[in-house]
């Protein structure tokens, strides 16, 4: 179908695009793995945040507390995270275990073969000025992604 002008100049919609390409072939890439891009991004972040919390993943992932819990349920279930006692009775500590390491090295390196094949056609500078203007969207007073 025609893409117009209007579509073609919002930053939206191209960025969008993009996503929904990337997305499609990082779940074809996970699909081994019986997990969706969502929960290896849960696993890379509780490995990176080491007794960090469901509700600061949740945070982290931008959905709430019972889809976080969910979440987590799933990690738990597949023998790759575990709840520990965390800093105080209402919160738990989340930490990777040993097989959820072994198998997120395996995601991660299936996902960097599916980023190499959407971003094939950028050269090695394209692709790092891709990374920072990415970076860079968002508003000026917004988080940034060590803080998000």
């Amino acid at each position: 179908m025609k893409q117009g002008a209007d579509l073609q100049t919002l930053v939206g919609y191209r960025v969008q695009r993009a996503n929904l390409l990337m997305e499609t072939d990082a779940r074809a890439a996970l699909s081994d793995f019986d997990l969706s891009p969502a929960k290896m991004t849960a696993l890379i972040l509780i490995r990176d945040n080491p007794g960090c919390d469901q509700t600061a993943l949740g945070r982290a992932l931008s959905i709430n507390r019972s889809s976080a819990m969910k979440l987590v349920n799933i990690l738990a279930d597949k023998g790759f995270v575990e709840r520990r006692p965390g800093r105080d009775l209402r919160t738990n500590a989340l930490a990777l275990l040993p097989e959820g390491a072994r198998q997120l090295e395996k995601m991660v390196a299936a996902v960097r073969r599916s980023d190499a094949r959407m971003t094939q056609r950028l050269s090695a500078d394209e692709l790092a000025t891709l990374h920072d203007l990415l970076a860079r969207i968002g508003p000026a007073t917004g988080l940034s992604d060590d803080e998000g």
